[in-house]
């Protein structure tokens, strides 16, 4: 296995035919370490000798903020279906939205419960976003959307 410093790519000779002159080879378990550090979002850099390092990425502010709403979103996603599967949400809209065209005296409270849980969660999520939009870099390189007082009791 190759790295090229100068396309920042990996080259295998059992693939690639033309491997960059500036190539440097590498083991399989570095090739392993070096992609599995680009998954966990770190940058592939070389060394003044061209061999691959790991060097953490910067990210700017902007980039904070929008790593910060995907987490708010996808918290806020993870506590609203544990209020409610999505087959379960879809039904109770449905039930509701009989009851509201041709009143039958249907029991609705469990339904209406969960809705406003649910409710409560997109509230709470477009509240911490909000902050987020405010928020320094520094409070937003370690930022846990899953502990934000904002949000509201599980019950």
């Amino acid at each position: 296995m190759f790295y090229s410093p100068s396309t920042g790519g990996f080259y295998d000779p059992a693939i690639h035919r033309d491997v960059p002159t500036d190539a440097v080879a590498i083991s399989r378990e570095r090739y392993g370490e070096l992609l599995a550090a680009r998954s966990a979002g770190k940058l592939i850099a070389s060394d003044r000798t061209g061999r691959p390092i790991v060097k953490a990425r910067r990210f700017t502010v902007d980039e904070l903020r929008q790593r910060a709403i995907a987490a708010v979103k996808a918290e806020a996603r993870r506590r609203i279906l544990a209020v409610a599967s999505l087959e379960r949400q879809a039904n109770d809209n449905a039930a509701i939205a009989l009851e509201a065209f041709a009143p039958g005296g249907a029991d609705l409270s469990a339904a209406l419960d969960r809705r406003a849980r649910i409710d409560a969660i997109r509230a709470a999520s477009n509240a911490i976003e909000a902050q987020i939009a405010r928020m320094p870099a520094a409070n937003l390189t370690d930022f846990d959307p899953s502990t934000h007082p904002n949000w509201p009791d599980p019950r």
